[in-house]
This record gives structure tokens, C-alpha cells and sequence, in this order.
């Protein structure tokens, strides 16, 4: 039912949960997963999650790097990367970094790039110091 596969591109192990498999309740998985079965629930993966082809989740899911061939009913939040490819099917809200959706991909939610860790720098012109962006002043003008 479980796996632990190596991963060429990584020093450490792949979780596999087979395309027979089928979980309902939460999932915590220490580095990275490769779902090809059912669940129901939450997934928490630390590294990066792939759900295969034949992969059916209603579930939330949060890890660093998720990418979909299947179909997830479900919010995600990732760390880095969001990939959807040409057979995902997502109905689910997204925060991610950064988003890739290959063409033939299918997409019903809401998303929300999220922001950089450390705001960019202003430097005023008048002024000396550096400030985020976050601490910059919005001055309206009326016409």
C-alpha cells in the first residue's frame, strides 16, 4: 500500500500511495509523496507532492512544490510552486508563489500569489533612509 521509492533528483526517499489505495482523515508526510490512489482528508506534505493521473483527493492540501495530473477537490497552499498539467482538474482555492497552468488544464477557485518573504526596498528621494513597501504612506489626490 505504501512505498518508499528513490528519488534520483533529491538525497532523500518518495512516499508513494498507490493508485489501490484509499484514505480518508489527514496525511502528514516528512519530505516528499507521489499520490496515485484516493483521499479524503488533509494532506501536509514537508518537500514536494505530485498527484498522478489516476490520483482522486477531496482534501486541503500544504507543501512546498504540488504538482497535479489528477483531480483535487480542495484548497492548496504551497510554498513555492503550483503546476497544473495538461490533465489536472482542480475546484479548490490556491496560495502559491508562483502558478503554472499547462493548456487543457481545468481550474474553478479563487487565487492568491503570495508575497515575496522580505518586501523590496524604496528609497525616497528626500529621504535617507530605506523603507519596505509595506511601511510607504498612500496619499490621495482629489480631481
Amino acid at each position: 500500500m505504501f512505498k518508499k521509492l528513490s528519488n534520483s533528483q533529491s538525497s532523500g526517499e518518495t512516499t508513494l500511495i498507490a493508485a489501490e489505495c484509499q484514505i480518508t482523515g489527514s496525511i502528514k508526510i516528512n519530505g516528499n509523496a507521489r499520490i496515485d490512489g484516493k483521499i479524503e482528508g488533509s494532506v501536509h506534505a514537508t518537500g514536494d507532492l505530485v498527484i498522478g493521473t489516476s490520483a482522486f483527493l477531496k482534501a486541503d492540501i500544504e507543501a512546498n512544490t504540488v504538482s497535479i495530473a489528477g483531480e483535487v477537490r480542495g484548497n492548496i497552499k504551497t510554498t513555492d510552486l503550483l503546476e497544473l498539467s495538461a490533465t489536472a482538474r482542480l475546484f479548490g482555492d490556491i496560495c502559491t508563489r508562483q502558478l503554472k497552468i499547462e493548456q487543457g488544464a481545468h481550474f474553478t477557485g479563487k487565487s492568491q500569489l503570495l508575497e515575496e518573504t522580505t518586501p523590496p526596498l524604496i528609497i525616497l528621494e528626500n529621504s535617507k533612509a530605506p523603507c519596505s513597501v509595506k511601511e510607504t504612506k498612500r496619499v490621495s489626490t482629489r480631481a
